[in-house]
């Protein structure tokens, strides 16, 4: 009895993935057509999704610099990299020249602000312009938001709770995930939080591997400079040195969140065994990517098979085996993950 009630409810789960996979297919399709039929309408939805995550990834890294990066209540600031560990290089430049608490408060907004204006040029022209353009409005909210939520007392209840003994690393974690997040969402609308982001993206573009090495040696720099700068302010190198060690903690959490969620540069090689000769022309039609045909005997079955050999990005993967499954079901696939590609290989083009 236990069995046939199993039977029935794999059966009815099964009959209602199929029902709602059927009808977001549909819906995809309407919406799809709707698009296509009204140009206007793409744009605003691609534009405003665009618009809406850069303000939540700006919200998350002033989220994480305030809260525990560099609380301004402890005065006791870990580094950060690229654009924003730069505004903090200047920050603490103007305390050791004993600038008034108000001026200290808003030099890390207007210098970050401000070191983004050329990386915003090189984004404008060597990335893409809607690149440029988001990364522009998240590097304005960044700014507004990290002024604005100096005067919440929520944050300094925050920082003051989370500094102590072990609180250093809690904040040195807590402000990687938030940076690393934010770098995310960011990177997901083909934008980016700004400073470094831009840099590495570039690069990442130009030599097609990952952006995790590039940030890393572009904030090796900054954190010696910063960390001579703290000695002096400090009076203590051994204070200056253990922040830096908490900093190296942020770093790594980074750059690790960026390339686990960035996907853009990553590959796979797919190997798809077919008696359907029909296949290779399908995928052709689908992936903007080539495909080598080798032919082959099935070992049991004796029958002639092709093997179909392609590299695709990461993202692609699930695309490829959908069109496997609708042309050939009974066709065997196996994917597997890619270190680097050289030579000619289709990337999407950042707009």
């Amino acid at each position: 009895m236990s069995l046939v009630l199993l039977h029935f409810i794999a059966l009815y789960i099964k009959m209602y993935t199929i029902i709602t996979m059927t009808k977001r297919e549909k819906f995809e399709k309407k919406f799809n057509s709707l698009q296509y039929n009204h140009i206007w309408l793409k744009y605003l939805l691609d534009y405003g999704f665009a618009f809406i995550m850069s303000v939540i990834s700006a919200a998350v890294f002033a989220f994480g610099v305030n809260a525990f990066l560099d609380p301004i209540i402890l005065n006791q600031p870990m580094v950060s990299g690229g654009a924003s560990g730069l505004a903090q290089v200047f920050k603490l430049v103007f305390e050791l020249c004993g600038a008034n608490e108000k001026i200290v408060r808003n030099v890390f907004s207007i210098a970050y602000a401000l070191i983004n204006v050329p990386i915003a040029i090189i984004a404008f022209k060597g990335i893409g312009k809607r690149f440029a353009i988001f990364t522009v409005v998240n590097v304005v909210f960044v700014s507004l938001f990290t002024t604005l939520f100096k005067d919440l007392e929520f944050f300094n209840t925050l920082a003051t709770a989370v500094n102590n003994d072990a609180g250093l690393l809690a904040r040195a974690l807590f402000a990687g995930l938030c940076t690393g997040i934010s770098s995310a969402i960011s990177f997901k609308v083909e934008s980016s939080a700004g400073g470094v982001d831009v840099i590495s993206y570039f690069l990442s573009l130009k030599k097609n591997s990952s952006t995790g090495p590039y940030i890393a040696l572009i904030n090796a720099a900054i954190y010696i400079t910063f960390t001579i700068l703290n000695a002096f302010y400090t009076h203590s190198f051994a204070i200056a040195v253990e922040f830096l060690f908490y900093s190296i903690v942020y770093m790594f959490t980074v750059v690790l969140l960026v390339d686990l969620i960035n996907v853009r540069n990553r590959k796979s090689q797919i190997e798809i065994i077919t008696t359907n000769k029909e296949l290779p022309s399908q995928l052709m039609a689908c992936i903007p990517h080539g495909a080598t045909v080798l032919t082959g005997k099935g070992v049991y079955s004796g029958k002639e098979k092709i093997v179909i050999h392609m590299v695709v990005s990461i993202n692609e993967v699930k695309k490829v085996v959908k069109i496997v499954n609708e042309v050939d079901p009974e066709a065997f696939v196996n994917v597997a993950s890619l270190q680097q590609v050289y030579g000619r290989f289709h990337m999407k083009t950042v707009k």
